[in-house]
């Protein structure tokens, strides 16, 4: 079973890419809405045991605005906005004995203020990301 967990803050644009990515692939996967604590849903995730366990998150890697690419477990923290409760590199060891694999997906972000909305490039990113995704598993 390949299992998404969608990361991010709702309320601070473009840092809710991997939320709205989530919401958009419900009719593809299971899928968890972590919003900005994800560590509130290891023991769920360890309890479906996915075969594949796909992060999405909002980023900082120096790219365009939107796109998307797998991130490093190792770099992760580095990259990945800090909204979250706990960084992510600890969400993923806290979630690693429960999953054969771990994919960590990273949108480029534009804009992380106070707002509801995606940037048009994000938004844009966050539909090819779904397309991918959709297509590769």
């Amino acid at each position: 079973m390949v299992l998404v967990c969608g990361i991010g803050n709702i309320w601070r644009s473009d840092d809710g890419a991997g939320v709205r990515a989530a919401e958009l692939l419900k009719d593809s996967f299971d899928v968890i809405i972590c919003d900005v604590s994800p560590e509130q849903y290891v023991e769920d995730i360890c309890r479906r045991r996915p075969k594949k366990l796909l992060i999405l998150d909002a980023a900082h890697f120096d790219g365009e605005p939107g796109e998307f690419r797998i991130l490093d477990p190792s770099e992760i923290d580095n990259f990945t906005i800090s909204t979250h409760m706990i960084p992510i590199s600890l969400f993923v060891e806290l979630v690693k004995p429960c999953c054969e694999e771990i994919v960590i997906y990273g949108i480029q972000v534009k804009d992380v203020h106070f707002g509801n909305q995606l940037s048009d490039e994000v938004e844009s990113g966050v539909q090819k990301l779904v397309r991918h995704l959709k297509e590769t598993n």
